[in-house]
């Protein structure tokens, strides 16, 4: 079983490699020249051209109308959950996410309530979300209810696991019916999209990610992407410490954060963003390469793409049939010894310690992803 499956992984990747790990940044040789074009023009921090070419990029990329780079996607996500206004109440997210997405949350005064995904997919699912929405809330005076811990549930928070598009139209339905506003974690889903809207777009705002891991990196960074344009200016002015535009005045009218990108940062971003078309296809053959030599394989499986989807292929995972589910962690061990860096996919949120405590439903899917799941060498290989 382990032979064959190594096997067949390593018939996806060059041989001219060490070791393979899940997903490691590539840059284009003209990063260097224009990092020193950045440190040249003395414009290292939160203004710069760069910091200019790169939101237009993105713009260009993901037709939305306003972009605010930040210093994470963590801070992204916080930014939108701060600006409408979480506190005290609870945010409905899928268990099956990174660790930011209830960090954000909490730092913004939110309480994760955790529901589990759907049987073919780490994303949300529609009817699963109306279903629990349904038993379990009620409407007060406009707001949705928890019944149980009587707290006002505001918003949820649609997560694009691993770049994979959510049906984020069908949720925001079922959001719309409940009057809960709506989210978008779309930190590692630059390049995929739903009903050919871009992810991050369909909703009131959405975050993206610029980690070292990701498709485009900044090395640390972030966006959120936003229709409104009293959002933008609002969000904009708060990550700018709140200070008062003036030529030689230093004066502040609220508290700020701190939370942009730098302009040498964004040098990264954009050198590497006006070859994004050319990533995409690389992403692409990569992902159809695993999903033809695992097709009817009988240990493991590839899971299908969202329907009206078309995704960036960001992170590829293979998951064990459930008679084989014992195997796991014995093969993870096995790939990595044959230096094929392998990891599990996310732990779900509601085992991790500090989360134990928060509403969740039944963690049926998310609990099987996890014990089958792993994400194989993802790079930019070509």
């Amino acid at each position: 079983m382990y032979d064959s499956i190594i096997k067949k992984i390593r018939k996806c990747l060059p041989t001219n490699v060490k070791k393979y790990a899940v997903h490691e940044p590539s840059f284009p040789k003209k990063v260097l020249r224009e990092i020193e074009k950045c440190i040249d023009s003395s414009y290292v921090s939160t203004s710069g051209e760069y910091l200019d070419k790169f939101t237009r990029e993105l713009q260009e990329i993901t037709n939305s109308k306003y972009v605010v780079l930040t210093s994470s996607g963590t801070a992204a996500l916080f930014c939108a959950l701060e600006e409408i206004n979480i506190s005290g109440c609870e945010v409905i997210m899928p268990s099956m996410t990174f660790v930011a997405t209830p960090n954000a949350v909490i730092h913004a005064s939110g309480i994760p309530n955790f529901i589990d995904n759907s049987k073919y997919s780490l994303n949300i699912n529609a009817e699963i979300l109306d279903k629990y929405l349904n038993e379990n809330t009620m409407q007060v005076k406009g707001s949705c209810i928890n019944k149980k811990s009587m707290r006002r549930i505001r918003c949820i928070i649609v997560v694009h696991a691993y770049g994979t598009a959510a049906n984020v139209t069908n949720i925001c339905k079922v959001a719309k019916k409940h009057k809960i506003e709506v989210l978008e974690d779309a930190a590692g889903a630059l390049g995929s999209y739903e009903y050919n809207k871009h992810v991050g777009t369909i909703s009131r705002m959405g975050a993206l990610s610029f980690n070292g891991n990701k498709i485009i990196t900044t090395g640390m960074g972030g966006a959120l992407l936003l229709k409104s344009k009293k959002d933008y200016e609002r969000i904009s002015h708060k990550i700018s410490t709140a200070r008062l535009k003036h030529e030689w005045k230093v004066e502040h009218d609220m508290v700020g954060y701190n939370l942009r990108m730098a302009n040498i940062n964004a040098t990264l971003g954009y050198c590497q963003i006006t070859d994004f078309k050319k990533t995409l296809k690389i992403k692409r053959k990569l992902y159809n390469d695993y999903r033809e030599i695992f097709y009817n394989d009988k240990y493991c499986y590839i899971k299908d793409e969202e329907p009206n989807t078309t995704n960036n292929n960001w992170v590829t995972n293979l998951y064990l049939r459930d008679s084989f589910k014992d195997k796991h962690q014995i093969l993870i061990k096995r790939l990595h010894k044959s230096n094929i860096l392998a990891r599990e996919l996310w732990k779900p949120m509601h085992l991790l310690p500090m989360f134990k405590s928060m509403p969740r439903t039944r963690m049926k899917n998310s609990i099987n992803n996890w014990k089958t799941g792993l994400s194989l060498p993802s790079s930019y290989y070509k």
